[in-house]
Parts: structure tokens; C-alpha cells; sequence
């Protein structure tokens, strides 16, 4: 590993971090793994915190109705993105399967061949024809857009988002140090929740760095038509601008196609 830092971490199992200051005692287990030791005086103090922006953030209300329900009979669990279902024998005889094989050691940082050549086909089948060497596997949907925002986004960059959203998509750019705008959607005389396109754009402008959609919406069911995302595809190529796309509900949907219309399209 190069570093431009001038910490010396030694190659044996166990090392030893020189405190930089009185608050800083820091033991490091093995050369990956750094436990904090806050002397009582840190703690006392109140100076050994988390940083200000993330101390700062409000918790999740759904995360907080998920906690206070969890366990109890009688509830459905209507909070988090997965269904009531396990997940599918097949799926989890395969796992055992590699555990007892021993398939345990790291992959190809894209993801398994095999596997992205089976999601390639599987959006080619809907939406234009897709390549696997434009696929990358993650451990979650929210690790996703974890990993795109780290590569996009820097301290001080504006992010503007369309909300409600579920709250992982704004916070994680509040957590990279970007200021975040959002947009909120609204309900029109049938009670139907819509886009105002216009508003979006003029909310954008040309300083933004990231425009973060989530279609079809989770909470609301919205899902952005064929005509917005042309339209917003065309101001943010004019400025240069990122647009990230959550679709992970893209085949929830119940007009007779079942399948929203995509920005891969």
C-alpha cells in the first residue's frame, strides 16, 4: 500500500499507535483494526465525540418503528424494503453449498464472472443490450449507492435529491460532507403524488454536482415517466452534472408493462 501519510505501521500482528495528543490514545489490533482508548478526562469533557455532521443527524423514524416493534406478536412488518417471504431454498442451498466447498476467499473486486454475466442478461432483457463489464456487484442496495457516492461526491458539493426518500439516499451524501437540496414531491387534485419538473430543474442549476432519483419511490409509489427523465437527462449532459438512479423497484409496478421506465433506456 502507498500512503502520502508518514505513520509507520509495522508488518507484525499486533502494533502500536503513538498518541498524536492527550485524546488520542489509539491501540491498533493486527494492521487493519484501531480501537479507541479515551483516556476519562476525553470522555468527561465531552471532547471524544463523533464528527459534528454525523453527531448531528437525526436517527431514522423508520429504524426507530422497526426497533420498538420487532419481536412482538400480531404486527405486520410494514417498515423496511424486503418481503415476508425467506429468502428462496435455492438460494440458500447455494451458499451452503460454497461454505462446504470452501469458496471463502476473496473474488474479482467486480463480482463474480459468472454472476455479472447472469444480471447483464437479465437487464438486457429489459432495457437496452448491457455488457458485464459494466456490471459491479455489492453487498447491499445501500453499499451501491455508498460506493457510487464516495466516488462522486467531495466535501462541499451540492447533491440534489428528490424526496420522500428513504433516508440512506440523502444522508449518505450529508455524510461525505456534501450539502444536500431537496425537491419534495406533490399531490395533484386525485390525490396522485407528481413531479414538478420545472421546479427540479431551477433547484439544480448548473453548481450541482449529484441529482439523486429514486423511481418508482419508496415510500410513495411515484414513478418519474419517460418524458421527465428524458428532459432531465438533457439538462444535466448540458452542465455536466451526475445523475444517480435508485431502480431497485423497477419491475413494481402495475400499468400492464411491469417495468418502470429506466435511465438505462
Amino acid at each position: 500500500m502507498n500512503s502520502s501519510h508518514s505513520r509507520h505501521v509495522p508488518p507484525a500482528n499486533t502494533a502500536q499507535a503513538t498518541p498524536t495528543s492527550a485524546n488520542s490514545n489509539l491501540k491498533a489490533t493486527g494492521t487493519t483494526h484501531v480501537e479507541p482508548t479515551p483516556t476519562a478526562q476525553a470522555v468527561n469533557s465531552g471532547r471524544l465525540r463523533a464528527r459534528p455532521l454525523v453527531a448531528n443527524m437525526s436517527g431514522s423514524r423508520i429504524r426507530e418503528v422497526a426497533n420498538a416493534a420487532m419481536g412482538r406478536t400480531g404486527v405486520l412488518p410494514f417498515w423496511f424494503g424486503e418481503p415476508d417471504t425467506v429468502t428462496a431454498s435455492e438460494v440458500r442451498q447455494a451458499a451452503q453449498d460454497a461454505l462446504a466447498e470452501g469458496d471463502t476467499f476473496y473474488h474479482h473486486n467486480l463480482g463474480l464472472p459468472q454472476l455479472r454475466r447472469a444480471l447483464a442478461s437479465y437487464l438486457s432483457r429489459h432495457h437496452p443490450t448491457l455488457g458485464p463489464e459494466r456490471i459491479a456487484v455489492t453487498n447491499s442496495g445501500v453499499n451501491a449507492l455508498m460506493v457510487a457516492a464516495q466516488a462522486l461526491i467531495e466535501p462541499g458539493d451540492r447533491v440534489v435529491t428528490v424526496v420522500p426518500v428513504w433516508p440512506n439516499v440523502a444522508e449518505i451524501p450529508m455524510v461525505l460532507g456534501a450539502r444536500v437540496d431537496r425537491v419534495a414531491l406533490e399531490l395533484d387534485a386525485r390525490g396522485r403524488w407528481q413531479l414538478d419538473l420545472d421546479r427540479l430543474i431551477d433547484a439544480i442549476g448548473q453548481d450541482t454536482r449529484l441529482v439523486v432519483i429514486n423511481s418508482p419511490n419508496n415510500p410513495t409509489g411515484w414513478t418519474m415517466p419517460k418524458p421527465q427523465i428524458s428532459a432531465l437527462l438533457q439538462h444535466c449532459r448540458r452542465h455536466g452534472i451526475w445523475v444517480l438512479s435508485d431502480e431497485s423497484y423497477e419491475r413494481l409496478v402495475f400499468d400492464g408493462s411491469h417495468q418502470a421506465p429506466s435511465f438505462l433506456d
